[in-house]
């Protein structure tokens, strides 16, 4: 298993690059999808000609409620960290909480979690060919596409997906957004750690303080 360094991120930070996420769009649809609930680490980098952000984040997708959690600041110890933010499709809310501080905050979500999810790979998605990560009998049998996306906002993007062979688990997804504020921008989310399934039960459990 590859080792990431875990650094803390502020949970500002982890709700910016969560909105970032939320904003990506596909065709209906799909070529191949993850696990229909699984959490991994995400490492994030974004760039355009005003901002370079970076951010490691671990992060909960539950398909089967349609539901996601980011959260930052993990350590050795815990998956999950002090700062996260929890997506429900179902219920159309969304909740940011900090359990140090006991703060929560609420805020509707839009849209349809099959529009947001962004980890399947879609029908129509041009293939790149096999690759393959590792050496001889240990390497990792993978599959790499192109397609074209809309973001929210409707700027026209390229998304370049590398998913395992056996289970479609997404390695890296970079996304090319064109235009904006910021010019071009590069979004690139790397995979790691992938656990198939919920770790826990608990982790989209709301506290009473919200």
């Amino acid at each position: 298993m590859v080792q990431i360094h875990r650094q803390r991120y502020p949970s500002r930070m982890i709700l910016e690059v969560t909105l970032l996420l939320a904003g990506l769009s596909v065709a209906s649809g799909s070529i191949c999808c993850p696990p229909k609930q699984f959490s991994a680490f995400q490492y994030i980098t974004f760039v355009n000609s005003r901002t370079t952000a970076r951010a490691l984040h671990s992060f909960v997708y539950d398909r089967i409620n349609q539901r996601y959690l980011v959260s930052s600041n993990p350590d050795d110890n815990f998956f999950i960290g002090t700062a996260k933010v929890i997506y429900d499709y179902r219920k159309k809310v969304g909740y940011s909480i900090n359990t140090e501080s006991k703060t929560c905050s609420k805020f509707p979500v839009q849209g349809n979690f099959e529009d947001q999810e962004n980890v399947c790979v879609p029908s129509g998605a041009d293939s790149l060919g096999p690759f393959f990560y590792g050496y001889n009998r240990n390497r990792l049998n993978s599959l790499s596409y192109t397609y074209n996306s809309t973001a929210f906002d409707g700027r026209q993007q390229i998304v370049d997906a590398t998913v395992t062979r056996d289970g479609c688990i997404p390695i890296t997804i970079t996304t090319t957004t064109f235009g904006g504020k910021g010019g071009n921008s590069l979004y690139t989310v790397g995979y790691n750690d992938f656990y198939a399934g919920l770790r826990d039960d608990t982790f989209f459990d709301i506290p009473s303080y919200c």
